[in-house]
């Protein structure tokens, strides 16, 4: 038995905010319903388009699939019914288009008054910019992670904003359902990706606690402490990404035991005795001949050396990795992160595995992502016990 075992979702979210939250709460044992309009999730239709329709079971693996026209009364009424004996309800629809169904929250929850309404939105349920329409790019450009991470000029390649907050409207629906043993009562859940964006940008908030020390941390480092790490024209020598022989590789050290092993394990004896490079301060303001001493020795090395010798004196390293080297990562492999499942109608699919490691709940990969509409007869059956 799973944590999340007899907790049933309805989860109507399309794309990959809601879909993230529904795929944690599957992954944790819950009977996700993926209720999709006759057309299908916009997302499936986008991967069909393009030919790379497995990528649907990214996603929706475990989870059972259920047509819902809400143009139609016998559709409506059905779900009504699973509602009322629903204990969650995924929605990331746009701003308002619930409420044009009838369907948002107070509609919901007066027939139901256990249900957890989890809401995915790109500005949240309040505030000046609450019926704005957001994707991805649109929160991590207003939450401050694209400058963050210096990339005001070009779209983000990771879809942070959708599936960091998909992971927090699962880490709510938990919470809800904990509230829930405690008071019978169900509770509306508002999940703003800016939020979670902003949540997630360390630089842009600490920015904002240190103001009245900004001046003093300048003139002690030399430069804002925003761009401390990440600025490309001013990289630093103890926390950067090292071109090798045939790749890269990231390295830090960080700390004064870190940059002694590092001098000690290059054999690069000038690290240590350097006056520009003898503390954590003067490598920040002196990056320039630490950089110089190091790339030589990374450039002379394939990835696989660099890698195997820094991590043998305990500095801390790691391979940059593309797709097809994170997609055969063997610490990955053993952490069951790249894992397969099959049905005999569907073959074999690769899914992510569950970086939720639980030592009472071992986890089983799920069966492919439901078709439109497969479940719809042992769902009722299930649910509200009637035949169709």
């Amino acid at each position: 038995m799973q944590p999340l075992t007899g907790i049933r979702v309805l989860d109507l979210s399309q794309f990959l905010s809601g879909p993230r939250c529904g795929q944690i709460l599957s992954y944790l044992g819950a009977d996700v319903v993926k209720v999709e309009p006759p057309t299908g999730d916009i997302m499936r239709l986008l991967l069909m388009a393009t030919g790379s329709d497995r990528g649907i079971h990214t996603l929706h693996a475990g989870k059972r699939g259920l047509i819902i026209d809400f143009r139609k009364e016998a559709d409506m009424r059905l779900f009504l019914k699973l509602v009322r004996v629903a204990d969650v309800l995924i929605d990331n629809s746009a701003p308002g288009y619930m409420e044009k169904l009838g369907l948002a929250y107070p509609d919901l929850s007066s027939r139901n008054p256990h249900l957890i309404y989890v809401a995915i939105s790109g500005f949240g349920q309040t505030g000046p910019a609450r019926e704005r329409t957001a994707f991805d790019i649109i929160a991590q450009a207003t939450g401050g992670a694209m400058h963050a991470n210096h990339q005001d000029d070009h779209a983000p390649g990771v879809f942070m904003a959708d599936l960091v907050s998909g992971a927090y409207a699962a880490l709510g629906v938990m919470a809800a359902l904990r509230t829930r043993d405690r008071t019978n009562q169900g509770q509306f859940i508002d999940i703003s990706m800016q939020d979670v964006v902003y949540f997630q940008n360390y630089w842009g908030f600490a920015d904002r606690a240190v103001e009245p020390d900004k001046g003093n941390m300048e003139s002690i480092l030399g430069k804002p402490m925003a761009d401390l790490l990440s600025d490309p024209n001013n990289p630093m020598c103890f926390w950067n990404s090292f071109k090798t022989k045939d790749g890269h590789v990231a390295m830090t050290a960080l700390t004064e035991r870190q940059w002694k092993s590092l001098s000690e394990v290059t054999g690069i004896a000038e690290l240590s005795t350097n006056p520009l490079l003898d503390s954590f301060v003067n490598r920040i303001k002196n990056p320039a001949p630490g950089l110089k001493l190091i790339e030589p020795w990374m450039k002379a090395r394939t990835s696989e050396e660099v890698v195997k010798t820094l991590t043998a004196a305990k500095v801390p390293c790691g391979l940059v990795a593309n797709y097809d080297q994170v997609n055969h990562d063997p610490q990955l492999l053993a952490r069951e992160m790249l894992t397969e499942t099959a049905d005999s109608e569907s073959g074999k699919f690769s899914i992510p595995g569950n970086p939720i490691k639980m030592s009472a709940h071992p986890w089983t990969p799920p069966k492919p992502g439901p078709i439109p509409g497969q479940h719809r007869k042992e769902i009722v059956k299930e649910w509200l016990g009637e035949e169709i």
